[in-house]
């Protein structure tokens, strides 16, 4: 089937041009003037690549760990409802087998929603002072057991590792060689642990600010950077950042972007199961661990901590807000597009031009999102929402 988006201006190859967007078969066949197939026409809005969330644990009530299919379903449906055509499904620190479980449910996974690009294994190997959320009971390094990961490489496609573990550089080596891109964080490294992963392989850093090291000292005086500031002052590292102006505040936001630049930032949500659900009282996890969160003002809070239990805000929403605060809105797109299609070397996506998947927003003036397209058709958001 063919479809012509027309009366558009669309993002291309770096710059904004007038003109139409032609889908056959599900893959981008022109862009310019020309008009074919069925047409639909945008009235002047803005045409974007689909967003990728490379860092996601679920939405709208499911967790990409539970091992059933209307889990796995609900998250995809939940991202693309929200804009993401493409996403990460991302584990929790867990047993070897639980793990399994949890990636042999994504690999039988057949749907037709957000597409999945592979899952990313947050967990098991982080330091245990930095483990956030993450049991630390369960925590491991590569050394001790990584057989999983080897077992798993058709579908493992991001590893989260603290640099500082044993055997952390040689599991970097390992992972680059099989096509496993390694993201720093949940750390208590200190430069020379984290460049050795970085001449190794590993090019990002796990939501910057949040569980990433800062300056400390080891055996001597010597005070070593961590990976807070290798991270920004390094131009082979990308950051994740959770633009939610929450777990990064906007001013923070700001300083990170005059460091790193839109190359070099990507957006992700690390959404909990309960992004897009309604603000109240909800509990996650199940049994004796199972601790009560509450949505409140955009954000999940752990009540009786006072602290931050994770986002649930959408990548896309981040651009409309960056939008807001007055970045320009290639640097908002190119945060979610480009960046993460890059670090997962997927060359089919990221960008509209010819030749590539069929995944687009539709954008008003404003940033906000005025249509999704998923390989080529628009997406009937009213079928999709099941809360």
């Amino acid at each position: 089937m063919t479809i012509t988006y027309t009366n558009a201006k669309v993002y291309t190859q770096g710059k904004f041009v007038k003109g139409n967007v032609t889908i056959r078969d599900g893959v981008i066949a022109a862009i310019g003037a020309q008009s074919e197939g069925d047409v639909f026409d945008v009235d002047g809005r803005m045409c974007v690549a689909g967003y990728i969330d490379i860092h996601t644990h679920g939405g709208w009530g499911k967790d990409c760990m539970e091992d059933t299919r209307e889990a796995i379903d609900t998250v995809s449906r939940y991202h693309l409802y929200t804009g993401t055509t493409s996403f990460v499904p991302t584990t929790m620190t867990a047993s070897p087998a639980d793990i399994n479980r949890a990636l042999d449910n994504i690999r039988k996974y057949d749907g037709k929603y957000s597409r999945i690009l592979g899952v990313h294994l947050e967990g098991p190997y982080l330091a245990r002072k930095s483990a956030g959320a993450h049991p630390p009971e369960l925590l491991i390094s590569p050394a001790e057991n990584s057989t999983f990961v080897w077992d798993n490489a058709d579908i493992v496609k991001r590893i989260t590792l603290a640099p500082n573990l044993g055997g952390a550089a040689e599991f970097c080596k390992a992972a680059f060689a099989a096509g496993i891109q390694i993201s720093m964080g949940h750390d208590e490294s200190i430069d020379d642990e984290i460049y050795a992963c970085v001449e190794n392989g590993a090019d990002s850093v796990t939501h910057m600010y949040n569980c990433t090291s800062r300056p400390s000292r080891r055996e001597t005086p010597k005070k070593h950077l961590g990976l807070t500031e290798t991270g920004l002052i390094d131009s082979r590292i990308t950051v994740e950042v959770i633009a939610d102006n929450r777990h990064v505040p906007d001013e923070l936001f700001k300083m990170i972007y005059k460091l790193k630049g839109r190359d070099k930032i990507c957006l992700v949500s690390d959404s909990l199961s309960v992004a897009g659900m309604p603000e109240g009282d909800y509990y996650l996890g199940s049994g004796e661990s199972k601790q009560k969160i509450r949505i409140d003002d955009g954000v999940a809070i752990l009540p009786n901590l006072n602290t931050y239990a994770g986002s649930v805000t959408a990548v896309g929403k981040m651009v409309e807000n960056l939008f807001r605060l007055g970045l320009p809105i290639e640097d908002c797109v190119d945060m979610c597009t480009k960046v993460p299609a890059a670090l997962l070397r997927r060359g089919d996506l990221g960008d509209l031009a010819v030749g590539k998947i069929g995944d687009m927003n539709i954008l008003n003036e404003d940033a906000s999102i005025f249509a999704t397209v998923a390989g080529g058709m628009v997406v009937d958001k009213d079928a999709l929402k099941i809360v």
